[in-house]
């Protein structure tokens, strides 16, 4: 599964999307021997992200396991959440 490779079609490349002007010869192997196409993990009207389609993938319910991407963004940075931890995900900018 590659999450969010297919991109949005862009008018200055004839609408094509980035992935679809690169050259990828080992990509385009995998594709040609393999299923694939567009996926939604989650039922239709339910607001899929990276975050919830991951969980939906692997058997678990957003509805019910789901508490927002601060959680996620915390243990993918290596620190350790226990019970009761609150964790915000929030945009940083820098000059």
């Amino acid at each position: 599964m590659v999450d969010g490779l297919a991109d949005v079609s862009i008018p200055k490349f004839n609408r094509n999307t980035p992935l679809q002007r690169a050259v990828l010869p080992a990509m385009d192997s995998i594709a040609n021997s393999g299923i694939n196409g567009a996926m939604d993990p989650v039922e239709p009207g339910y607001s899929c992200g990276s975050d919830t389609a991951h969980l939906s993938i692997f058997g678990y319910d957003p509805r019910l396991y789901y508490r927002g991407r601060g959680a996620f963004e915390v243990m993918g940075a290596g620190l350790d959440m226990i019970p009761g931890d609150i964790a915000f995900k929030s945009k940083l900018c820098h000059p």
